[in-house]
């Protein structure tokens, strides 16, 4: 006879967790999205049913029971650290970083990778938005319970999916609409929010911070090098800076990592300048904080970035206007971005 509840944690489709919990007469099992960690689905089923599946141990069964009763075409599962589920639960907590802009919030690629279909190229969609989306000229797809999916041409769209199917859009059509732009766009329009967000947030996480491009007084420091704002007595002041993208931060990714994503690889939901001089990245791992001033030979740690006072509408001290041969030195030239690894950046 067992005496202890048994409980496994599973990636499935390298797109959700699932998380299995024996009880006394029921099996209570969890599906949370890999990329949000946001729960998508809680259930429990009893202890039967588990018995019915083929001899395999009590949590395979369980897990097998679970793809049959959810109608999960398990292509790959990975069993992950229990340690993970922490993370998972406490991400419930608070709002979410800023997320890519999906045609239907109420569904995630989790939903799409569970019927097999692993491309990563097809955002899954409702029936009644694909139907909207199909009158403003999408291509809609069916993807069927096998992973198999095909242009739809009918233009009763909810009328046409089979059972266990669900209904996607071309990624690529959806980044380059101007919802997908909008979306994006609007983030700018909640600094307080998204900010006190990234501060709250329980797990790894960094933002990024670049000077106002709406204030026209700031191209006179853009690109400065911090020992040259220093020279005039000045310090990057928070102020003068907007919050534009803000993200979990991956195991293992440190400055340099993120200068390069965000110089040649970047996110298709940023769409702001490359990283650069006068930037500010601010980096919170294992629950503190560290803001670090994108300098022009690397990284220097800026201790009150976020402790300072607002200043005055008008400034005590107005920014000069470098020279022209040090514009010209720190400014970057357009469309010259690097195509090859960049070289380490120190912290200093």
């Amino acid at each position: 006879m067992r005496y202890s509840m048994e409980n496994g944690l599973y990636l499935i489709n390298d797109a959700a967790y699932l998380h299995i919990q024996e009880g006394a007469d029921h099996f209570d099992y969890t599906l949370y999205d890999k990329e949000t960690m946001r729960q998508m689905y809680h259930g429990q089923m009893d202890a039967n049913m588990v018995l019915e599946q083929p001899p395999k141990g009590i949590l395979p069964a369980a897990r097998s029971a679970v793809f049959k009763d959810y109608g999960i075409n398990a292509i790959r599962v990975e069993a992950v650290p229990p340690d993970l589920l922490r993370k998972l639960k406490d991400a419930q907590l608070v709002p979410p970083l800023d997320e890519y802009p999906r045609p239907d919030p109420l569904l995630t690629m989790s939903d799409i990778a569970c019927t097999g279909y692993l491309n990563g190229d097809l955002l899954p969609v409702s029936d009644e938005i694909a139907a909207d989306l199909s009158r403003q000229g999408f291509a809609i797809y069916e993807v069927d319970a096998y992973g198999k999916a095909k242009p739809l041409a009918e233009a009763n769209i909810p009328g046409t999916k089979l059972c266990g199917s669900v209904f996607a859009i071309s990624r690529e059509a959806w980044e380059a609409s101007p919802m997908f732009r909008g979306a994006v766009a609007d983030r700018m329009n909640h600094q307080v929010e998204r900010e006190l967000t990234f501060r709250c947030h329980l797990g790894d996480c960094f933002a990024i911070y670049q000077l106002n491009h709406h204030d026209p007084e700031m191209r006179y420091i853009r690109y400065e090098s911090l020992e040259s704002l220093q020279s005039e007595g000045q310090r990057p002041q928070k102020d003068n800076y907007e919050l534009v993208y803000t993200s979990p931060l991956p195991e293992g990714t440190g400055l340099n990592v993120l200068w390069e994503k965000f110089n040649i690889d970047h996110p298709p939901d940023y769409r702001h300048p490359s990283m650069s001089i006068s930037d500010v990245v601010a980096i919170k791992k294992d629950g503190t904080l560290t803001c670090y001033y994108v300098d022009q030979y690397g990284y220097a740690v800026l201790d009150d970035f976020f402790e300072q006072q607002p200043r005055q509408a008008n400034r005590a001290t107005p920014l000069r206007k470098p020279s022209i041969k040090a514009q010209l030195a720190a400014k970057p030239v357009p469309g010259d971005q690097p195509t090859t690894k960049p070289k380490d950046r120190e912290v200093r």
